[in-house]
């Protein structure tokens, strides 16, 4: 079954003021409040989009691993990458056949010694190994060339942001003795080409907090994380919901830092923070999470979903129902994106495991052409790609 996976556990941060620029401070921005009792209004995931399935192809050399991340989804191609072994896959968009197979995980000049999450710009015909550094090859594997980027040694994120340029998000350096070196305008914009600067994104922070603690081990220590998504793609813009900013951003190649929401209480209000993290974005609206982030925490369960429709700025809790997969009752309602893969905007796409798509082609609940697809599937097969197209 689809899983998603969230390092709990946290740590104790200062409070702190935030400052943006100018022209970023737009009022009567629609309010996130956290304290509040939302109405909740219930939904099921097959009304509001249209399914397809793409089955991957699978033999003895083309087999998954159960780490197989999803990174991107065009309209040529499907982007696959095993983040400890080094497998990189490329599939075919349409017909899931394998369009190419490469492991280049070593410690040459050439290659990467393990895998954050790759990128497909598919214009180029390019693949973004983003490791130590970032090693580019064309989609057949073959070796282009290295960007250094400076500062790669602290951990980054990275994300496709146009033609000629990639989005770097430096977080909060937690190393012992280093902590002084975290940057208060940590979002940057860097040439594909050469890795050279091109521009520094005018958000900046005075105070900033970090999803990781350090846990000291004798003489030793490691980072603990708290692990969910922060900045993700909405087509061909960027979601920004950084954890030190009261306002939610969207980052456009053409229209530049839009601000799309802001939050009360103040992130930087009260220990342990709340929190929020975009799930999905459309053009007609974006499906919130929210939760604890806390080091310490006392129990688990699901992250609730609020969903903000842009044409009303209404806010609701939004139990989605995924009719296909969510069989039992206790599971009904608690569908989010597996997954924040590379898409089209109104588009998100995820990994099912084949037994899964299998027992619902049994139990008659598969949409689209999910029959069609389940008819030829094996228990043992790879992983179907799930793509969903909502509605607007």
């Amino acid at each position: 079954m689809k899983t998603r996976h969230f390092s709990l556990l946290i740590s104790f941060f200062l409070l702190g003021s935030q400052v943006v620029n100018s022209q970023s401070k737009v009022s009567n921005l629609p309010v996130f409040d956290f304290s509040k009792n939302y109405p909740q209004k219930k939904m099921r995931l097959q009304d509001m989009a249209d399914i397809e399935y793409v089955p991957l192809e699978t033999t003895d050399d083309i087999l998954l691993g159960r780490m197989a991340t999803l990174s991107a989804v065009t309209d040529k191609y499907i982007l696959i990458h095993e983040p400890q072994l080094g497998d990189i896959f490329v599939f075919n968009r349409n017909t899931g056949k394998l369009y190419s197979h490469f492991n280049h995980k070593g410690q040459s000049g050439q290659e990467y010694l393990w895998i954050n999450n790759t990128i497909l710009d598919d214009k180029k015909d390019e693949i973004y190994v983003c490791s130590q550094f970032i090693q580019i090859y064309s989609l057949k594997g073959n070796y282009k060339r290295t960007l250094k980027i400076k500062g790669f040694g602290n951990n980054i994120q990275i994300l496709n942001y146009d033609d000629t340029s990639l989005l770097i998000y430096d977080e909060v350096i937690i190393e012992p003795g280093h902590e002084n070196k975290t940057k208060k305008a940590p979002y940057r914009l860097m040439s594909k080409k050469d890795g050279s600067l091109i521009s520094i994104l005018n958000l900046e922070f005075s105070k900033r907090y970090s999803n990781k603690i350090v846990k000291h081990e004798g003489n030793m220590w490691r980072p603990i994380t708290f692990i969910y998504p922060q900045n993700m793609h909405y087509g061909s813009d960027i979601i920004i919901a950084d954890i030190s900013s009261d306002t939610l951003y969207q980052l456009s190649p053409n229209k530049g830092l839009i601000p799309l929401l802001t939050r009360t209480p103040s992130t930087h209000a009260h220990e342990p923070r709340n929190i929020w993290t975009p799930f999905l974005t459309t053009d007609k609206f974006m499906l919130i999470g929210t939760f604890l982030l806390d080091f310490n925490p006392k129990g688990g369960g699901p992250i609730p979903s609020f969903m903000l429709d842009f044409k009303t700025g209404e806010i609701n809790r939004v139990p989605i129902w995924d009719t296909e997969y969510e069989t039992k009752s206790w599971r009904q309602g608690k569908w989010t994106p597996n997954g924040t893969p590379a898409i089209a905007k109104n588009m998100a796409a995820e990994l099912i495991q084949a037994s899964s798509v299998i027992d619902a082609y049994k139990g008659k609940r598969l949409k689209g052409n999910g029959e069609k697809v389940a008819k030829k599937l094996l228990e043992d097969d790879n992983p179907v790609v799930r793509i969903l197209k909502f509605k607007q």
